[in-house]
């Protein structure tokens, strides 16, 4: 049996969507059963139109002797709960830090790359398998949620041509326009005022990565940040010493990264070469993603780690 799975806190749309076309994928292309299996909590990338959809995750089972795909996570730390490390035979993921990890573990077939979405990667696997015809539109929309949401609508930085070539694809083989992508956003948006604070709780990055960031680092996309009180960020963020949290404006298409401090403050100035006129806040020109903002500050450590 082979169970196909992603990590420990919660998961995304990328990593719900991303297990679910996999397993379906392994289903075709194996002679082994196929499950997707989580015991974390979906945060509100997921929102009810893709969760009444005919495909969705599996119920636990026993995993004694199942054999693991890891989804859009490559550190040890986060892996489910349910994970033997030594029974895993894949890796696939879009988060830097961990690709020589997995490269020297030759047993482990491991693909982490800097691009926009996991779901992009397994339709290139659907694509490398001869089997694109098995992608109906219920598994479009959920390809298509996945790599929306993580490249804000293909809009951000991070974004690759095969990000834009797999949403392309996928909006042809399911029969779907762009007015499937506003309606996706609509309804995440819907699902986060209804409870934003656990909006954010639940998408919450707490993972040490540079001495210029925070441990916690939280990350949501409104069509307005006014939504967003200090009030709030202060309940939400009540257990944390030390956090940032970017917010990601569609109606300016800016990031801004309000923080705890001064200190936090200055970090990210240092990252991002620039001086703010805000306390405790950094408005950016354009938005970036969470994950962009991870990547530069390890390239940056690297940088000045070169210079030492």
């Amino acid at each position: 049996m082979i169970v196909v799975t992603a990590g420990r806190k919660y998961i995304d749309i990328d990593a719900y969507a991303s297990m679910i076309a996999y397993r379906e994928l392994l289903r075709a292309t194996t002679d082994k059963k196929a499950l997707a299996i989580s015991t974390s909590k979906m945060n509100k990338t997921v929102p009810p139109m893709l969760r009444s959809l005919k495909y969705t995750l599996d119920k636990p089972v026993d995993t004694e002797k199942a054999k693991f795909v890891l989804l859009d996570v490559s550190n040890p730390d986060f892996f489910d709960i349910f994970v033997d490390p030594n029974r895993i035979i894949e890796v696939v993921d879009h988060h830097p830090g961990y690709e020589e990890y997995w490269r020297q573990n030759k047993a482990v077939k491991s693909q982490i790359e800097v691009i926009g979405a996991v779901c992009t990667q397994v339709y290139e696997r659907f694509v490398e398998a001869d089997k694109a015809d098995l992608l109906d539109q219920d598994l479009c929309k959920l390809l298509i949620a996945g790599i929306l949401d993580n490249t804000i609508n293909l809009r951000s930085k991070i974004t690759t041509e095969r990000d834009k070539k797999a949403y392309t694809e996928l909006k042809k083989l399911g029969g779907l326009t762009d007015d499937f992508g506003r309606e996706y956003f609509r309804a995440c948006e819907s699902e986060q005022m209804q409870d934003l604070k656990t909006a954010i709780i639940d998408d919450m990055k707490t993972e040490w990565v540079s001495p210029l960031l925070p441990e916690a680092i939280g990350q949501i996309i409104l069509f307005n940040r006014d939504r967003i009180t200090e009030e709030l960020l202060n309940e939400v963020f009540a257990n944390f010493d030390k956090w940032m949290i970017n917010i990601i404006s569609l109606e300016d298409g800016r990031s801004y990264l309000y923080c705890d401090s001064k200190e936090t403050q200055s970090g990210l100035e240092k990252l991002f070469d620039t001086k703010s006129n805000h306390e405790n806040l950094v408005v950016l020109n354009d938005f970036i993603l969470r994950k962009e903002i991870l990547k530069r500050a390890i390239e940056f450590n690297n940088i000045e780690y070169d210079r030492v």
